[in-house]
């Protein structure tokens, strides 16, 4: 069976030598040649631990599990408790504790009107 082995050079006398598609096999050497040895050992080591087996995954089974897995974002499944809980924890949290009120004068209907009939001007 073949493998590709990806080798950098770190430096003059570092080289990295990485098994393609084998997680975690990662070895090291002060020439090219003895990165790739020390990769051909640690594979045959990483083989000698566990087998290759072969699945076969039907795509339409795997696409269902998949989008009934899908969670549902909250307003389209949440109760009126927990819009009422979330609406709470929205107005009890910092982001409003840190602006200042409005005045009277600011929410009054007379303010809104006067702002609009000022911009039409």
């Amino acid at each position: 069976m073949q493998y590709q082995v990806f080798v950098k050079s770190g430096s003059e006398n570092h080289f990295v030598a990485s098994v393609v598609g084998m997680p975690n096999l990662t070895v090291e050497g002060r020439t090219e040649e003895e990165a790739i040895v020390n990769a051909k050992a640690a594979l045959k080591a990483q083989l000698a631990t566990g087998k290759f087996v072969t699945i076969e995954i039907n795509p339409e089974d795997w696409l269902n599990e998949t989008v009934s897995q899908i969670e549902k974002p909250f307003f389209e499944t949440a109760t009126n408790e927990q819009w009422e809980a979330a609406l709470m924890d929205l107005a009890n949290s910092s982001f409003f504790s840190k602006t200042m009120p409005l005045s009277d004068e600011a929410i009054s209907r007379e303010s809104i009107y006067r702002e609009r009939e000022d911009s039409q001007l």
